[in-house]
């Protein structure tokens, strides 16, 4: 058992009988937490306090606490967790679930717009793809209902919109393979990099697309890391192709052998980590640090993934680690609209006015875990400023 390997001289707690070994090593790691986060003085934590509301621990704190327990116990806990646990009564019955074998994709309500496990096999791809492009025809004005979506009753209004996924996919599907040829033709980065934008340029006035970018970013010769919120799978490409320095793409090494988005990726120069856990691993952080140091501008989604809810979800601390590690600047980005063009876990494109907000660099202040976590603060709270006016 995992938890049997920790050394007894690791000053878990006072014992309490009323208590069990699991519970002891929560509260141990959840202690520790606090003392780096200097709260909780007078030592009142117990298995029933509200981290947040009694402690003042800071939600995106609690990003450092699931990895943590996670090496304590040799699990993997799902996002949702941020979402419910609230006391460490909470983070243990989510501990005791994971040990379980409990699947957090099953557990998922299908209209929350989560995706379950998908086909593995090309043709199975192909063919899932497919249906799901149907579907979305078939039964579009039902799904746009429970997105909360006004959608209109004129036929006329329905027809259009048809009309114009079917527009926007016999577009799309062909600029997703002239993308992919660039990306395997023997090119350096910079050719892909003028020809993939000029390709994208070209797309996005046929579909009627409007892309405006208040600000700009550091010149290479200040490289940064370029943090944003992440709320389409568009997101990357607007940000790629309309941003006025080149950007390197940091992704999850779940995407790095998809056979076409992942071939893509690689030909543009993505730099592949394993998802949430740069921040703990020195082989991720040392590659983010050395592309930084190379005179490269990293985009990083520090939500990790989208979600079909609205609104910023916690931050991952590897981008914040880096930037602390190379001491350069963090530049908050914030982009509005494209939600609203193509929403998470949909094949409906619609019209819209995408807009890109880039806000003043963020220093870093030190290299310690709660520095990161004030500069991890001070980002999301610029990128929240700059998407005010947005469902994001």
């Amino acid at each position: 058992m995992p938890t049997d390997n920790v050394p007894e001289g690791d000053a878990i707690m006072t014992r309490d009988a009323n208590l069990s070994r699991d519970e002891e090593l929560i509260l141990r790691d959840i202690r520790a937490l606090l003392d780096q986060l200097q709260l909780d003085h007078d030592h009142s934590l117990t298995m029933q306090s509200n981290l947040t509301e009694d402690l003042g621990v800071d939600s995106l704190a609690l990003v450092e606490l699931c990895d943590q327990l996670e090496r304590t116990f040799e699990v993997s806990l799902p996002d949702e967790v941020f979402l419910t646990a609230t006391t460490p009564q909470h983070w243990w019955e989510a501990v005791t679930v994971a040990r379980g074998g409990a699947s957090s994709v099953r557990d998922v309500d299908p209209s929350s717009g989560a995706s379950p496990p998908g086909p593995t096999s090309a043709s199975e791809r192909v063919i899932a793809i497919s249906k799901r492009l149907w579907s979305l025809v078939v039964g579009r004005a039902s799904r746009d209902a429970r997105a909360g979506r006004a959608v209109s009753n004129s036929p006329s209004s329905g027809a259009r919109s048809i009309l114009y996924a079917l527009y926007a996919w016999a577009l799309l599907i062909p600029f997703s393979l002239a993308i992919w040829s660039l990306a395997v033709l023997p090119m350096t980065l910079p050719q892909r990099r003028s020809a993939g934008r000029a390709v994208a340029r070209g797309t996005c006035r046929a579909l009627g697309l409007s892309v405006s970018v208040d600000g700009e970013l550091p010149t290479s010769e200040r490289p940064s890391v370029i943090a944003a919120n992440h709320s389409s799978f568009i997101d990357g490409l607007m940000l790629y192709v309309y941003l006025d320095q080149p950007l390197t793409f940091v992704s999850s090494t779940d995407m790095e052998h998809q056979f076409l988005v992942g071939r893509i990726m690689r030909g543009f120069g993505c730099v592949f980590v394993d998802r949430g856990r740069a921040e703990r691993s020195a082989t991720s952080v040392e590659q983010l640090v050395n592309t930084i140091r190379g005179g490269l501008h990293l985009l990083i989604f520090p939500e990790g993934s989208i979600s079909a809810q609205p609104g910023l979800r916690v931050f991952r601390l590897g981008a914040f680690e880096a930037a602390s590690s190379s001491n350069c600047p963090v530049v908050p980005v914030g982009i509005r609209g494209s939600r609203e063009v193509l929403r998470p876990g949909s094949f409906w494109p619609r019209r819209g006015a995408v807009r890109i907000s880039v806000g003043e660099p963020v220093l870093p202040a030190g290299n310690e875990f709660s520095d990161r976590v004030v500069m991890r603060d001070r980002v999301r709270d610029a990128i929240a400023t700059l998407c005010v006016d947005d469902d994001f």
